[in-house]
């Protein structure tokens, strides 16, 4: 913007971040040496014998033999018929890995119910047995029946010594 440095701004000190660290040059090894500026004419060179001339053409300019074509198709077809029992595999193994861990889980949180016959909850039938054992008690006092006349009864001794008490 300016060509002159601003007169504040050269008077400001520069900091350094202590989270900010300058690259360093790396250590060396002692036997280390250095890679030549050129490859050698063996790497350069693809003069084989095996090579075939490529005469098939593709509209994006790539060239090659039909055997190279027919190789290179056998051997996608080999890698997509691995590939589709591998993923199988793969899939099934964490659909297992899912089903443990599920498993575990279940069983950290109710230890034991997994490993026993009966799975259903059922209430405990003790209030039957109670109902069966006591007689059936009249609540509203009726007198058609003589179990109400005795409740009644202690109902009226209840309430004679709640008088005799509080007056």
């Amino acid at each position: 913007m300016h060509e002159s440095p601003s007169h504040l701004l050269a008077q400001t000190p520069l900091t350094v971040s202590p989270f900010i660290t300058l690259p360093v040059p790396p250590t060396l090894p002692h036997n280390y040496t250095t890679l030549p500026s050129t490859l050698p004419a063996s790497v350069l060179s693809t003069t084989d014998s095996d090579q075939k001339p490529a005469y098939v053409l593709s509209a994006q300019g790539f060239s090659a033999h039909p055997s190279a074509i027919k190789a290179q198709n056998l051997a996608l077809l080999g890698q997509l018929s691995t590939a589709g029992p591998e993923a199988q595999r793969k899939v099934e193994e964490w659909e297992r890995d899912i089903g443990e861990r599920e498993l575990r889980e279940k069983r950290r949180r109710a230890p034991g119910w997994l490993d026993r016959e009966e799975k259903i909850l059922r209430p405990e039938q003790r209030e039957e047995r109670r109902q069966a054992e006591q007689p059936k008690v009249d609540l509203l006092g009726d007198e058609d029946t003589g179990e109400g006349k005795e409740v009644g009864g202690k109902r009226d001794e209840v309430g004679e010594l709640m008088d005799k008490a509080f007056g």
